[in-house]
């Protein structure tokens, strides 16, 4: 049987857009200038933004509280730059975490002449800043049909890859938390509820044995989730 909790979807199309000459960013939560009464931050997760970046281009961003910033290549690779100082290339197969504080700055250089990247960028609240290193981990999603694991700590973030009817299921660690859900790609059934290409469903109010299921529909499907403090 199910668990039934209370949940709220976020439709692709629906996500909020802010775009420049060089680049655009699509919100799935209030953040800058967007803002939808429908559209506010779950718990500690603050952002959660697609950002398509042109080539040879940067973008440079300030952090506006405690902060783990997570990246999500999902075409191409790119520079990354913390406080002027540090730097790192991330790929695509790769994802990437550091924890910041209020008014650390960082940089994104696509490093293409040619060709547009894409990525997620991910935002959230922390209490203090505890990962002070470059957080890099291979993603072999050649590993079909199973999750893998972002390397996130307080919050858990897990990605994976499924071939079309493939089932699977996310145990939480602590049912007083919530669960985010994205489809970077493809469709799937989450708690008997459709998703498509960049929608998310975010779910909370769970019993004490609390297990989400979920069904690809589609072949090479992509789905993101992660347990959130709210």
């Amino acid at each position: 049987m199910l668990e039934q909790n209370e949940a709220r979807i976020y439709l692709a199309e629906k996500r909020g857009l802010t775009f420049g000459k060089t680049f655009k960013r699509f919100h799935t939560f209030n953040d800058e200038l967007y803002f939808d009464e429908s559209r506010k931050p779950f718990g500690d997760l603050k952002v959660l933004n697609e950002e398509i970046l042109g080539a040879g281009e940067r973008l440079t961003l300030t952090l506006k509280e405690t902060t783990t910033l997570i990246l999500l290549p999902l075409v191409g690779g790119f520079l990354f730059t913390f406080n002027s100082n540090e730097k790192e290339y991330i790929v695509a197969s790769q994802s990437f975490m550091i924890s910041g504080e209020a008014g650390d700055t960082y940089e994104i250089a696509n490093p293409y002449a040619d060709e547009t990247i894409s990525f997620l960028q991910i935002q959230l609240k922390e209490a203090k800043s505890e990962t002070e290193k470059f957080d890099i981990k291979e993603l072999n999603l050649d590993e079909q049909n199973q999750l893998i694991s972002l390397n996130s700590k307080e919050n858990n973030f897990f990605i994976g890859q499924y071939e079309g009817r493939e089932e699977g299921f996310y145990q939480l660690k602590n049912p007083k938390n919530g669960l985010f859900v994205l489809i970077i790609e493809g469709a799937f059934e989450v708690q008997n509820r459709l998703l498509e290409t960049k929608d998310a469903l975010a779910l909370w109010n769970f019993t004490d044995d609390a297990k989400v299921e979920f069904e690809a529909l589609s072949n090479g499907a992509m789905i993101l989730l992660a347990e959130i403090h709210i």
